[in-house]
């Protein structure tokens, strides 16, 4: 399933941050971010756990709320009334058609039981998307075709492994046509064996052009299916490039080197 096509130029971001910063009371989890995600690009987030790389990825649909700085989308400021200080958080509605744009993938799977693999994927559409029934259910059908799924459209969640799970919750979201896809850590809940399937889907939408921003903990993947590396350390972005310059030299910063020599100790890489 092709992402959305934009209108604006190709070389325009999808995402911009400026200057975001991110408070939990007296703890700053996040420090003068400043990012771009451009069309069709794959960006990782690395770092040790704790480092801010899900607080990141939530505060692009506001879904932790940021408090310094922003984040734009297409040029629309995400999650704030675009106006002059003191700022305002959007009303409800609005955001969530802000959200429209942004598909989400978490750790859990956070799939409705009592519904099937397909109703699961039929329902988020007839509810976010207000779509006719027939339309719901051949978007939906195509959604888990994508995820090699078709299979399993009348199975339900608890006879489902975890990374059939994963896929299914991965099918609701390419479903809806997002402009922008966020995984907060995709495999972490998932036994090693079922890792790889996961991935594989994950590597076909990359292939086919879905922007992606993915906090992952799987280097290969970063290292092989990436064409940006963000390494964050203490809430701050260290560095911000190709992977390559991560994981096929030795890197000039020694905070990423002993972030790295701890997953080879473990095999990771």
């Amino acid at each position: 399933m092709k992402p959305e096509t934009l209108p604006a130029d190709a070389n325009d971001p999808i995402i911009t941050v400026r200057h975001m910063t991110k408070h939990f009371a007296d703890f700053e989890a996040l420090h003068d971010i400043n990012l771009d995600v451009h069309r069709s690009e794959v960006l990782c987030l690395i770092g040790r756990s704790g480092s801010g790389k899900s607080t990141l990825l939530r505060c692009l649909n506001f879904l932790e709320q940021y408090d310094g700085g922003e984040v734009r989308m297409g040029g629309q400021l995400i999650g704030w009334q675009d106006g002059p200080s003191p700022r305002k958080p959007l009303p409800a509605a609005a955001l969530r058609d802000q959200r429209k744009n942004i598909g989400m993938v978490f750790q859990q799977f956070n799939l409705w039981p009592h519904y099937t693999a397909l109703q699961n994927v039929v329902e988020a559409l007839l509810r976010v998307k207000k779509l006719p029934r027939a339309e719901a259910q051949a978007r939906a059908e195509a959604a888990l075709q994508e995820v090699n799924l078709k299979e399993k459209a009348d199975s339900y969640p608890a006879s489902l492994s975890g990374g059939q799970q994963q896929r299914v919750a991965i099918a609701r979201a390419i479903a809806m046509e997002p402009k922008l896809m966020l995984f907060d850590e995709p495999t972490s809940a998932l036994d090693p064996e079922l890792v790889g399937e996961v991935l594989n889907v994950m590597k076909k939408m990359a292939a086919e052009g879905m922007t992606m921003v993915v906090v992952t903990h799987e280097m290969g993947f970063a290292a092989n299916v990436a064409d940006r590396v963000a390494f964050l350390d203490s809430g701050r972005l260290v560095a911000c490039v190709p992977p390559a310059e991560v994981f096929g030299t030795e890197p000039a910063d020694p905070r990423i080197r002993a972030f790295l020599q701890t997953y080879r100790e473990r095999n990771v890489v």
